[in-house]
Formats: structure tokens, C-alpha cells, sequence
């Protein structure tokens, strides 16, 4: 395969949650150059939901309910918020050496804006219908949400996802599977998943071939890389590995590792300890939350939630690392945040320091003032 000639994959899976080790397995080989560039387009059987890495899952859906209506959900290892998909629902994988492709951009909130604009102008053009980027990770189409999207990056590798809604969605399955805090809304004209997002039907006022948006998204590709993809299939080796991966993605330890039950264990239970919560959405940016368990003024627990995107995606877990056993004063949390996002390749999109050390220190004060009603 020649270096401007990529891999098509054309899949299909049971559901999104079903899908995920397949999205973390090439994000590996494309790191160690074992796969070729693979832009990856992916249907699904039923409804799915798929949690991001720092989404608790207690918080975020309803997990009773999934397995009442055999949804499946998966827990995927990077950030965002969780992802509603059906069989209505296009996914779209990316992975590819970002350093093969002149003029890409550095940082991950640039790169949102180069992969969804091009692919808006396209869907644009193809469909006739207005669709724009919005930050810090969204595609709108008169303000409402057409699909969501995640970037990372692993050394020179580029992994970019999107879940464009083609056909109307289970609006009543969606809506009773996603627990939606009410800060995620604090940005946005709509206050509901319902007047929040749209589809490709709705907007038509047709139901187009899912065919047809496949084609778009590769075009797209192909004309902002300058790239020609050829039609290919998993090899065996990948099969294979994929197999391993999905073992981990649906396990209880994989799963719930965002709880506070997972992350505090006996200290949730233990008398004597305050507990204080805050969360906040960034205008064109994540939804942070914390959660700290005071010992007096020692910050003896913490948790740091989400919808951040992060490089290395591991950095929210560093941080809780440095800031248990800190007193609970500003300058002792200020000192660990600020050193953790200052060191070199690391990148938190629209959020800064300043923010997580403002809703850290929110979370400190509501615990005092729960102990000390």
C-alpha cells in the first residue's frame, strides 16, 4: 500500500460498547507502526452507550435500566462525555501518523477544528445543510448537536472518532439511559438531550443511505490529507488481539473504575469524614467534577470527573496522586495543578489550571462547611 494510499475498514458490530476494543487495540499498532493509516466506518445492531474514561458511570447512566433493555455499555480510554449510538448511528475511527500529514496541527483542540471542519464542509456540500464546528468538540447544525467527537493522541499517532446520528435515534431509550448533570447544559441554549441534538433525517426530512455518509466522511479525508483509501479487512493478528481487549473493556474493574466506591473503598464508609462535591462546565469546554473527603483540613481523598479530554490521558489520576494527604488550602493545590500542566506534551483543551484548581477548592469548602454546619 503506498504512503498516500490508506485502509478502509467497512464493519459492523452489535452495539458501540461492543466496538470499543477494536477502537483501543489500533490505537496501539498504529502507535507502533504495526497497521497501516485505517479510517475506520462502523454500524451497529442495537442501542449502545460507550463512557469515557473519567466518566463515572453512577453519575452519568443508568446502568439498571441498560441492562433491563439489553443496552450494552463499554467504557472507552479516552476523554469525553458518554455516547449515545444505535442502529441510526454512523461511527467513524480515524487513526493515522499525524506526522504524515502536512500542515496538521500540534495540539488537540486545533486538531478538533481541522477533522470536524473538514468533515462539515463536506456533509455541507453533499447534503446541503448547514453544518459547522462548534468547540470544543462538536458538529452543529443551527445549534443543535449532529455528532460528537474525540481526539487523541499517542506519540506521532492521531486516533479521531465521531458518531454522526443518521436516522432518528430511540430518543425514549436514549433519554432514559443518560443521567445528563445539569451543568452540561450551563453553555448551551438547549437544557435537554431531546432539543440538544439532531440528525441527519430530521434535517433532510428523509431518511439518506447510511452509505451515503460513509462516502462523505471519506471523501472528506481524502480531499483535506490529499490521501486515496483502499478497501481492506482486519488481519488476524488484529482479530486476534481485539479478542484480548475485549476481555479488560468488560470487566467490573474497567468499568466501574470511575466510582467513588472503586476510588475512595473503605474511606466512603469511614466515620468522621467530610464529604464536598462541585462540578463545572467550561463554556466551549469540559464539565469537571471533584470530589474531595476531608480529614480536618487534610484533603485525605479525592476524585476528579468528567468530560475532560487530556494528553496523557492518565494526568486527572496523577493529579489526584499529588494532591491526597495536601492540606486543604489553595496555595498547596495550586502547586501540584500548576506543576502538572506545565510539563512538557501535556494538554487539557479549553480547560486550565485555573479551573481545576477552582472547582478543587470548591469542593474543599462545601466538605468544611458540611462539617462544620
Amino acid at each position: 500500500m503506498r504512503n498516500d494510499e490508506w485502509r478502509l475498514l467497512d464493519l459492523n458490530f452489535s452495539s458501540f460498547a461492543a466496538a470499543t476494543p477494536l477502537v483501543s487495540t489500533l490505537l496501539k499498532l498504529k502507535s507502533e507502526e504495526k497497521i497501516p493509516n485505517t479510517l475506520g466506518l462502523i454500524t451497529f445492531e442495537k442501542c449502545g452507550v460507550c463512557l469515557y474514561y473519567y466518566n463515572d458511570p453512577e453519575k452519568e447512566i443508568d446502568m439498571e435500566f441498560c441492562r433491563q433493555n439489553d443496552i450494552e455499555f463499554g467504557r472507552r480510554d479516552t476523554g469525553g462525555s458518554p455516547y449515545w449510538a444505535d442502529p441510526g448511528t454512523l461511527l467513524v475511527y480515524f487513526w493515522f501518523n499525524r506526522r504524515q500529514v502536512p500542515g496538521f496541527p500540534d495540539t488537540i483542540a486545533e486538531a478538533y477544528r481541522y477533522l470536524i471542519g473538514a468533515a462539515a464542509q463536506a456533509i455541507s456540500e453533499r447534503f446541503g445543510i448547514p453544518a459547522v464546528y462548534r468547540p470544543l468538540n462538536d458538529m452543529e447544525v443551527a445549534g443543535k448537536k449532529l455528532a460528537g467527537h474525540t481526539v487523541t493522541f499517542l506519540g506521532d499517532t492521531c486516533r479521531w472518532g465521531c458518531g454522526p446520528q443518521i436516522l432518528k435515534p430511540r430518543m425514549e431509550l436514549m433519554s432514559r439511559t443518560l443521567k445528563v448533570p445539569a451543568e452540561k447544559f450551563s453553555d448551551k441554549e438547549a437544557k435537554t438531550v431531546e432539543a440538544r441534538v439532531t440528525n441527519f433525517e430530521e434535517l433532510l426530512g428523509r431518511a439518506p443511505a447510511i452509505e451515503e455518509v460513509k462516502q462523505t466522511y471519506a471523501l472528506a479525508m481524502e480531499r483535506a490529507m490529499k490521501i486515496k483509501f483502499q478497501a481492506g479487512n482486519l488481519s488476524p493478528e488484529e482479530q486476534t488481539l481485539i479478542k484480548k481487549e475485549r476481555a479488560k473493556n468488560f470487566s467490573e474493574d474497567w468499568l466501574m473504575a470511575m466510582t467513588e466506591k472503586r476510588k475512595f473503598g473503605g474511606d466512603l464508609s469511614a466515620a468522621g469524614f467530610a464529604r464536598g462535591e462541585y462540578g463545572l462546565k467550561i463554556p466551549q469546554g469540559p464539565l469537571i467534577r471533584a470530589i474531595v473527603l476531608m480529614d480536618g483540613e487534610t484533603i485525605r481523598n479525592i476524585s476528579l470527573t468528567g468530560s475532560v479530554h487530556c494528553a496523557p490521558v492518565q494526568l486527572l489520576e496523577d493529579m489526584e496522586a499529588g494532591i491526597k494527604g495536601l492540606q486543604g488550602r489553595e496555595e498547596s493545590v495550586r502547586g501540584v495543578i500548576q506543576n502538572f500542566c506545565s510539563r512538557p506534551g501535556v494538554q487539557t483543551p479549553n480547560c486550565s489550571a485555573e479551573h481545576f484548581i477552582q472547582v478543587i477548592m470548591t469542593a474543599v469548602e462545601k466538605a468544611k462547611s458540611a462539617a462544620h454546619p
